[in-house]
């Protein structure tokens, strides 16, 4: 039998939440988190986790159950997915990690666990040092730059000749159907600005401060949030309050950018969204 799968996916701060409870709620379904950095108990705040109202609204599954000092791949997350996914009767994935939810229609490439020595290594170089590594790589962005290297340095294969071998699939026998958040780009930056600030008035000084006493060795996943080390340069009096606040929505900006051109054209739509409200005959659109 077929089970119908819906995913709610779109760049940070564009109101994926709102449309993930919404629809959950129609449909009679339970929310599955499909972002990379929300699987972290610590920071809630910049990591962008529902509050805990939004989450007693419908049943949510695969948030905040990670401390901050352990790692989570890709293939973790959907072992965690494979799990779960057969006891809920109308999962409703909601993220903006685009290889998460890539991998989950799609399947993943079966490249081997990686050392905990090697991706230790590689997650301490710095950008600069990543490229000198991978000369040839096609991309810049640091995570994947990361990924690249550490799988060559465990395997001697590139991503790119694993990615050509046939993939592992977790979900079997499903139908997805995909709702694309993409607002107009001005609006969704100043909504990344207005996010943070209000991250910033709700206590998420505070809670890099917890993160800092809990972890001083600041090795682990969730670091890699957006504002975490910027925060974390504040404390440590190399830069101001403002400047770390700036460089923060700074980056949460570019990353919106890349999130919106991913989706853009490596998702596609059964409907596509400027704005987080629902259709009022969604079930008919996504039948």
């Amino acid at each position: 039998m077929t089970k119908k799968i819906y995913i709610i996916a779109g760049p940070t701060a564009s109101g994926k939440t709102k449309i993930g409870i919404d629809l959950a709620k129609q449909l009679g379904g339970q929310i599955i988190n499909a972002d990379s950095i929300q699987v972290y108990q610590d920071v809630p705040l910049l990591t962008a986790r529902p509050t805990d109202e939004e989450m007693n609204t419908v049943k949510h599954h695969l948030f905040g159950y990670l401390d901050a000092k352990q790692n989570n791949s890709v293939n973790d997350w959907l072992l965690k997915v494979s799990d779960i996914i057969d006891d809920i009767e109308v999962p409703v994935f909601v993220g903006g990690t685009g290889l998460y939810i890539k991998s989950l229609m799609e399947g993943l490439s079966d490249i081997p666990e990686i050392p905990e020595q090697i991706r230790y290594q590689v997650r301490k170089m710095s950008i600069k040092e990543l490229k000198e590594a991978l000369p040839n790589a096609k991309f810049t962005d640091p995570q994947r730059l990361m990924r690249a290297l550490e799988v060559f340095k465990a395997t001697g294969k590139t991503l790119d000749w694993w990615y050509e071998q046939p993939k592992k699939q977790f979900i079997k026998n499903a139908e997805f159907k995909t709702i694309v958040l993409l607002p107009e780009r001005e609006k969704l930056y100043s909504q990344c600005n207005y996010r943070f600030e209000k991250m910033m008035s709700s206590g998420a000084l505070r809670q890099v401060v917890e993160l800092i006493q809990k972890n001083p060795q600041m090795d682990g996943g969730v670091f890699q949030a957006l504002g975490v080390l910027d925060l974390i340069s504040f404390i440590q009096g190399n830069q101001t309050l403002e400047s770390a606040i700036k460089h923060a929505q700074q980056l949460t900006r570019n990353y919106a950018k890349r999130q919106m051109t991913w989706f853009r054209h490596q998702l596609k739509a059964d409907l596509l969204l400027k704005e987080p409200v629902l259709p009022e005959n969604i079930e008919t659109l996504l039948k």
